[in-house]
């Protein structure tokens, strides 16, 4: 057409009438078109369209229920290392055994304590029983009759053969422990050797009573004896002494016989002195009989008392012994992984409460800890979706894991990089990963980044938000 005749005599004209004359590419003109319709179909996007706001927290991969930290009770030589780095171990398979030498001993030395104890005990309650049954019960004080005391000694004294004690010290020591048969005759003969200490003791005091009522029986025949003849003394001397008055017998003879009565009657006093002395000395010796008996029962009361307190207190002592022993060997409290094992040294010291080991628990579910700045705390609230970008995996290429927030903790911590954060804990919807065809488990210790998903804005607003920042913040500057 016309622009083509035009355009081509433009051509054959000077340079600058040529560009002068030369109409305008159409194809600037539709390229301008096109910029400017793409700035306002951006425009309009970034007003309309709206895009997902989030709060990205580093932190790492952890076990659900928590790792099982592996520390001794006390400090102590190892003896024994069972496991090694990743192993699987099930729950109450060894771990670490350390030398039990002193807790052995403790527990040994306890042991032989409360044997000891429950056999002092067995002899004293055996002792007790045949002092009891042997003696009946105790008297208080004699009678004044021979035919009452001898009851009463008879009463007190009842025969003990060795071979019954044996039977019953055997008894007992078998229901206290379970004895050797030389502890069995040790206690037997023990036993045996006390009861007869107290029954010579019993019966140097029955002698002595045995003797006393004898002297009291024969001067109880002495008393019957005066008794009976003062009377006809005193009869004949009265006799003799009205004859006496009527000069029909001489002085002589009248003043014999009345020294005769005298000397009775004093006789007379003095076997009933007598017997009230007797009276008094069998009295006590009833008295240190049932003395005997009685200090000797509440000795053994006591020394049985004595010995269960013993035995509960040794009882007390053995099961700590026992559980300090036993907790030198180290177990796994959960099925699980060996990690961070900090000793691989036989005969090495270990400290109280030194981490040995960690244990990861076995098909565990894996949840996710980071710390949450400062800044976003305000936006992130429990059940809110997440997704997790572990760091080992490029999720560029392998994607990410779905997550959800399960918990934010009340108050911050200081770290010392980034200040005050909050720590968070998301639960996440899977274990593993796709790589290269396969999936791949994911392990605590794994370092991520989480990504809340709190609110949406318009794109427009990234833009405008500086603005109005500047603009709020420059207006109030002086």
């Amino acid at each position: 057409g016309d622009g083509s005749k035009h355009r081509n005599l433009a051509e054959f004209m000077p340079a600058a009438l040529e560009l002068q004359e030369s109409p305008p590419n159409p194809l600037v003109r539709w390229l301008a078109w096109v910029l400017i319709a793409l700035f306002v179909l951006t425009l309009i996007w970034a007003c309309i369209g709206k895009v997902d706001v989030v709060s990205s927290a580093e932190g790492k991969i952890t076990p659900g229920s928590r790792v099982k930290q592996i520390q001794p009770l006390t400090k102590g030589f190892v003896k024994a290392i069972h496991v090694k780095e990743g192993q699987f171990v099930n729950q109450g398979d060894a771990l670490i055994e350390l030398d039990r030498t002193i807790t052995a001993a403790d527990q040994a030395r306890m042991q032989q304590e409360l044997h000891n104890a429950s056999l002092n005990l067995a002899g004293a309650e055996a002792l007790q029983t045949f002092l009891v049954n042997t003696s009946g019960s105790a008297t208080g004080a004699s009678t004044d009759t021979h035919q009452n005391t001898n009851k009463n000694t008879d009463k007190n004294i009842k025969p003990t053969t060795q071979p019954s004690m044996a039977t019953e010290i055997e008894l007992k020591v078998h229901a206290a422990i379970n004895p050797t048969e030389t502890e069995i005759l040790l206690h037997q003969q023990k036993t045996w050797e006390q009861w007869k200490q107290y029954q010579a003791q019993l019966s140097s005091l029955h002698s002595g009573l045995k003797k006393v009522q004898s002297e009291k029986i024969g001067n109880q025949e002495t008393i019957k004896k005066l008794q009976q003849t003062l009377p006809m003394i005193t009869k004949r001397a009265q006799a003799l002494e009205s004859l006496y008055a009527k000069n029909m017998a001489s002085e002589a003879e009248y003043l014999e016989l009345e020294q005769q009565r005298i000397e009775r009657v004093q006789d007379l006093a003095a076997q009933q002195q007598m017997q009230q002395q007797l009276n008094a000395a069998i009295n006590e010796a009833q008295q240190q009989i049932n003395s005997l008996k009685a200090d000797t029962l509440g000795k053994l009361l006591t020394q049985i008392a004595d010995s269960r307190n013993q035995i509960a207190t040794i009882s007390e002592e053995l099961v700590k012994a026992t559980d300090m022993n036993d907790k030198q060997i180290l177990y796994a409290p959960v099925s699980g992984y060996v990690q961070q094992l900090a000793i691989n040294t036989i005969g090495g010291i270990v400290t109280e409460a030194q981490e040995l080991m960690l244990i990861v628990p076995e098909e565990d579910s894996l949840e996710v800890q980071v710390m949450l700045g400062n800044q976003d705390v305000g936006f992130v609230q429990k059940d809110m979706a997440a997704e997790i970008k572990i760091h080992t995996f490029p999720f560029t290429k392998y994607g990410l894991i779905d997550a959800t927030v399960t918990h934010i903790s009340d108050d911050a911590i200081i770290d010392e990089k980034l200040g005050l954060v909050y720590t968070m804990h998301l639960k996440m919807h899977k274990s593993t990963i796709r790589v290269e065809a396969k999936d791949v488990k994911l392990i605590p210790g794994m370092a991520v980044t989480a990504e809340v998903k709190t609110t949406q804005r318009r794109v427009i607003e990234y833009f405008l938000s500086p603005l109005l920042r500047y603009k709020q913040e420059s207006i109030r500057e002086r």
